[in-house]
């Protein structure tokens, strides 16, 4: 989609030792005092008298901005535009570090990439007005500008809004890291932490009585409702422009799941421009496909004798001719007629790079779904433009036996640059198939949702995992997100007895986990020096 960068309608609020007013064609609102309850007041009654489409917060000492790029990007269909990163917001707040410490968006990209990030500054960015009075701007409870800017950032982020690192906002300009008063990491603790994560928090971070004390002072904070609500993802009466889709379906001994999937591809309001299967089954247990049967239907067929999921995909992608590839696998069904044409109507609509759908799991009992947009943090069956794959290089081969190769993807992905879309109404069953795919590789075999409901099966962290969370996160992070694994298998459901059946399993088997985590840091470092890649500390 080409969006232009015409003239935009801009307010101005920014930061001044003086009262004095600046050249622009727009309301502004000079904030001598670089304080949150003002700042918040002033934001306040602009919103009351503003016609404008955005409101550009701005710290003067930073010279004035461009308006030719401000007008660049209030073209696009963003919410929050920011240079927090920039401005010393990177790796806040350390909180989070103890309750999502390998979530995508807890890892920074390189400040000259323009990518999501919820770290904003109030010192520059622009907002969207509409967005501005539906979700609110900075609270009152922080004692810091710069705290109080990256939580309206993370709450946004989690409420549904688009919001985007805008690196070319400032040029030239690359701040340390802003220290945060520790009130401020427990006022954002209480907003978006329950009680239970809270308490963790307070058990993990450094300092135990520095943290308790703040805490308890933070005790009249109350938590905020941050689910997606500003976007509603019901399809729309837009006119979707079709474009060439790749549909890529690597199988393993699944051909009654591919037949359901074929039958249900064939049916598609806007049908793809290519369906590609490799087939890994060994040879003496390979079925004839009928094709001839799906007359709607381009479809490439490739036997495949050595094994492999990354090795699948890489030969798909290799051979697709789409625009965009739609990373489907073998094992959908439940596919509405209308799947294809839904999710090019969000990726038209956001102008995104990757858009994710929402999975149905057999056998499981959702709650109650929330069919509003969020920005994605996951790779499930996910349609992406082509060269957003090629850029990130593909499929890593050493996931290619075992789990997390699409978060590895997603995450290279992300740190790109694309704009990812979680779209809920594109709702797809897929198959707990009880073999084939990773299954076969002894991959996969337990999972989290089987440790739930176990007092004997237990999930170790995958050396996949080691290698991932390591790659892109910080030792520190790594240690947190396995101390959570492990107390995370400890909350099984079921009775008492069970509880406790469970713990002194647990204690039984913990010098056998240990031992088992231990092999896969080892050979995860091991790959770490053949591919010269240094740990973070």
């Amino acid at each position: 989609m080409n969006y232009m960068a015409q003239q935009s309608s801009i307010d101005l609020i920014y930061f001044s030792d003086n009262n004095n007013n600046v050249e622009w064609d727009g309301l502004q609102v000079c904030v001598p005092v670089y304080e949150v309850s003002f700042l918040k007041k002033q934001t306040q009654q602009l919103l009351q008298n503003t016609n404008a489409e955005w409101i550009l917060f701005w710290d003067i000492k930073l010279g004035m901005p461009d308006r030719t790029i401000l007008n660049k990007l209030a073209a696009k269909p963003v919410d929050l535009w920011h240079c927090g990163l920039k401005l010393g917001t990177a790796a806040k707040p350390d909180v989070l570090n103890y309750v999502h410490p390998t979530w995508m968006y807890n890892a920074d990209a390189d400040f000259e990439v323009t990518h999501t990030s919820f770290r904003s500054s109030c010192r520059a960015c622009m907002v969207r007005v509409s967005a501005l009075k539906q979700l609110g701007g900075i609270s009152a409870e922080y004692q810091s500008v710069t705290m109080a800017s990256i939580a309206m950032g993370y709450r946004w982020l989690k409420q549904g809004a688009i919001v985007r690192y805008a690196h070319d906002m400032l040029d030239g300009i690359n701040e340390e890291i802003q220290e945060v008063p520790l009130h401020d990491e427990f006022v954002f603790a209480r907003q978006f932490f329950t009680k239970k994560w809270q308490y963790w928090t307070l058990l993990n971070k450094r300092g135990f009585f520095k943290n308790l004390a703040a805490w308890q002072k933070t005790k009249h904070v109350k938590y905020i409702e941050h689910k997606p609500c500003l976007y509603s993802s019901e399809k729309t009466g837009a006119v979707v422009e079709p474009k060439k889709v790749s549909v890529l379906a690597p199988t393993l001994d699944r051909y009654s799941y591919l037949r359901e999937e074929l039958r249900e591809l064939n049916e598609q309001t806007i049908l793809p421009h290519e369906v590609l299967i490799t087939d890994q089954t060994d040879e003496n247990r390979r079925q004839q496909l009928d094709f001839s049967a799906y007359k709607n239907l381009t479809v490439k067929y490739f036997p495949q004798k050595e094994k492999g999921q990354c090795l699948a995909w890489n030969k798909l992608i290799d051979e697709s001719t789409g625009e965009y590839v739609f990373f489907f696998g073998d094992d959908a069904y439940n596919i509405k007629p209308d799947m294809i044409e839904k999710m090019l109507q969000t990726m038209q609509r956001f102008d995104a790079d990757m858009v994710a759908s929402n999975v149905i799991e057999k056998g499981i009992v959702y709650g109650k779904q929330n069919y509003h947009y969020y920005m994605s943090d996951s790779f499930p069956i996910t349609l992406i433009k082509k060269s957003v794959v090629e850029q990130a290089g593909g499929m890593d081969m050493f996931f290619n036996r075992n789990v997390k190769a699409d978060g590895d993807l997603a995450m290279r992905c992300y740190l790109n640059g694309a704009l990812m879309i979680f779209d809920p109404s594109a709702e797809i069953g897929h198959h707990r198939a009880p073999s084939g795919g990773l299954r076969a590789h002894n991959a996969r075999v337990i999972t989290n949702f089987m440790t739930k409901n176990s007092i004997t099966k237990v999930l170790n962290p995958s050396t996949s995992e080691v290698f991932i969370y390591n790659k892109y996160f910080s030792w520190k992070q790594f240690k947190q997100y396995v101390r959570i694994k492990y107390f995370n298998q400890l909350l099984i459901k079921g009775n008492l007895l069970k509880k406790i059946l469970r713990l002194i399993f647990l204690l039984f088997k913990s010098p056998f986990m240990y031992r088992d985590y231990k092999k896969a840091v080892s050979t995860t470092l091991a790959e770490f020096d053949k591919r010269g890649i240094a740990v973070k500390k």
